[in-house]
């Protein structure tokens, strides 16, 4: 369990690092094009394109690092109410229910860069398969998060499993 625990928090920081480039890089990128435009009256043909492909990255390693953390919008009304097994059954229901939900979106996703390999971006003639890769990794990386949290469920005794407790355990707030 130790070394699944390492692998998560290396991914982890590793994703948070590659999200953090890829947001400044498209930073300097629309700078530069503001610039290019408005004073030099020519801005970077590829600049509009790479900014678009580096969102679609960032919203979708996002998206992993929001499952690592349990940061995705959810119902948290039986939280409240269910205790002990309950509701680590309720969470393990919950999360294979993703996990099904991401499959499905993996196999689509893996299935659609076939489809989009014979295609190239207008601007930077980069097959689209780069950018639609995005879509199975993602789903992949947030399946590994979510099986960590049904691992943790299981073999993890904790006193309390309430959301505060969890929160408190953490240092966050809710």
């Amino acid at each position: 369990m130790r070394a699944i625990l390492t692998i998560s928090n290396i991914l982890g920081k590793m994703l948070e690092f590659l999200i953090v480039f890829l947001l400044m890089l498209m930073t300097v990128l629309m700078f530069a094009q503001v610039l290019g435009r408005f004073v030099f009256q020519n801005g970077l043909f590829w600049a509009e394109e790479l900014s678009r492909f580096t969102m679609i990255t960032l919203v979708y390693l996002g998206a992993g690092v929001a499952c690592k953390n349990k940061d995705h919008i959810s119902v948290t009304i039986l939280d409240g109410i269910l205790k002990g097994t309950t509701h680590k059954l309720y969470r393990v229901f919950v999360a294979l229910l993703s996990i099904a939900f991401l499959i499905l979106v993996a196999k689509v996703g893996f299935s659609v860069l076939h489809v989009v390999s014979s295609q190239k971006s207008a601007n930077m003639q980069i097959t689209m398969n780069l950018i639609y890769m995005v879509i199975p990794i993602s789903s992949c990386i947030m399946i590994f998060y979510l099986l960590m949290e049904i691992l943790q469920l299981i073999f993890v005794q904790k006193s309390d499993d309430s959301p505060k407790a969890e929160a408190a355990a953490q240092g966050t707030k809710i």
